[in-house]
């Protein structure tokens, strides 16, 4: 494909990435098969194995396959005996924490028409959509960052969270699809090819998880508003930017059907909570099991002052947690080994910063934006340490992206002269 022309990365590397992918998403595939070994609780089989009933009706009623395959008239009592087979398509409780499970469920579905149900086939499948969403993301930033295109090739591809939380059939391997691609189109709207692809991610990207949606657009708004305009006061654009957005937000539901996202948060703390406690059911009323890496989080009342005064909590649980002393599986021992590491790296990277003029203020603060809100969300409601560390992975390379844009390399090399072999 010509999408994998890349500045600094050959078709070699490709390969060499994608294998890597597969590596990690069959090892991820063992771990939920041969370690953890409760089928029904494990996300990489849940939504797997609710899509066979729709796939299954493809060969009695072809037309309710399709019908429920793009959502089309779909939510009628005609469609409920294959609902009520599944466990996660929905809550019986009425909650809004699984919704989006549909997209994820709706994609196996698509894929067992070539895999005949096995399961690594899909594992394939997403490795491959994920890999071109990273891809975008690299070509976005790539061309601003010509003498650092080593270090954004880690930062995009080789995170070990990013490697196997993104590489597994999970809703992250369509959310990094979606956003990459997002992201990558946001730059080239001046022509309909374009603008249809940026137009599909977004919708794709909304479906698979809203809140990522909703943390991104202020950076989309940038971006596009920096190359319409070409202002070079980024600050002053993402300030008016950050007030727009914020105030139509606030005040939706005054104008409209949609919620007011506090109270949303909120609802979704609530029912986090509850998920931790092993308080909610599937839609055939079986209990959902408690979480094993449960932590207390501020309530979060549904006004503005709560969230502001929760945010500090917020942003220390996704960034820095789970800390080493509380680690209960091997899992939680990288998340926690990868928080302690991008602290060193921040910690080191502002020893090295920049002179303040030169830096390319538009893409840190697209990034940073990003991970902000983003990060902000994941910590204002999930209660789950587990979650948080699978919630952030998406952000995790913008962060160092906006790092590498920040730091002097020529200063670094200086002073770490080992490092010229790797970094050059």
């Amino acid at each position: 494909m010509r999408f994998f022309n890349a500045d600094g990365i050959s078709k070699r590397s490709f390969i060499i990435l994608f294998i890597l992918k597969l590596f990690f998403g069959f090892a991820l595939w063992a771990i939920y098969t041969f370690y953890y070994t409760e089928r029904v609780t494990a996300d990489i089989y849940k939504y797997f194995d609710d899509s066979k009933f729709i796939f299954d009706c493809l060969k009695t009623n072809p037309a309710d396959y399709f019908k429920m395959l793009f959502g089309i008239k779909n939510n009628t009592h005609a469609f409920d005996h294959y609902y009520s087979q599944m466990n996660f398509w929905a809550q019986k409780s009425g909650t809004s924490i699984y919704n989006d499970s549909h997209t994820i469920i709706r994609f196996n579905a698509l894929v067992r028409l070539f895999s005949f149900g096995y399961y690594n086939v899909h594992t394939v499948v997403i490795c491959f959509l994920s890999l071109i969403g990273l891809t975008a993301i690299y070509k976005t930033f790539v061309i601003e960052l010509q003498d650092k295109k080593q270090e954004l090739l880690f930062a995009v591809f080789l995170l070990p969270s990013v490697l196997f939380w993104g590489s597994g059939v999970l809703k992250e391997g369509l959310i990094l699809f979606a956003l990459g691609l997002f992201i990558y189109y946001s730059n080239k709207l001046f022509r309909m090819q374009a603008l249809i692809l940026f137009l599909g991610a977004a919708f794709l990207l909304a479906l698979s998880k809203f809140y990522i949606w909703v943390a991104v657009l202020p950076s989309i708004a940038l971006l596009i508003w920096s190359n319409i305009t070409r202002s070079k006061n980024s600050f002053l654009n993402y300030f008016v930017i950050i007030v727009i957005i914020g105030t139509i937000g606030l005040k939706i539901d005054s104008f409209s059907a949609i919620p007011n996202p506090l109270v949303s948060l909120s609802q979704k703390q609530t029912e986090f909570i509850k998920l931790s406690k092993g308080e909610l059911r599937d839609a055939n009323n079986n209990s959902i099991p408690p979480a094993n890496s449960v932590i207390t989080i501020n309530k979060l009342e549904p006004t503005f002052y709560s969230f502001l005064k929760n945010s500090p909590q917020a942003i220390l649980n996704t960034t820095l947690r789970p800390y080493l002393w509380e680690v209960r599986s091997p899992m939680m021992f990288l998340a926690a080994t990868e928080s302690m590491l991008l602290l060193i790296l921040l910690v080191l990277i502002l020893f090295f910063i920049q002179p303040l003029k030169n830096i390319q203020w538009k893409y840190v603060l697209f990034c940073l934006s990003f991970v902000c809100l983003q990060n902000l969300i994941v910590g204002e409601t999930t209660p789950i340490l587990g979650a948080i560390a699978r919630y952030r992975m998406v952000a995790l390379p913008f962060f160092i992206i906006a790092l590498i844009f920040i730091y002097d390399k020529e200063k670094l090399l200086k002073k770490m002269t080992f490092l010229k072999k790797i970094l050059n």
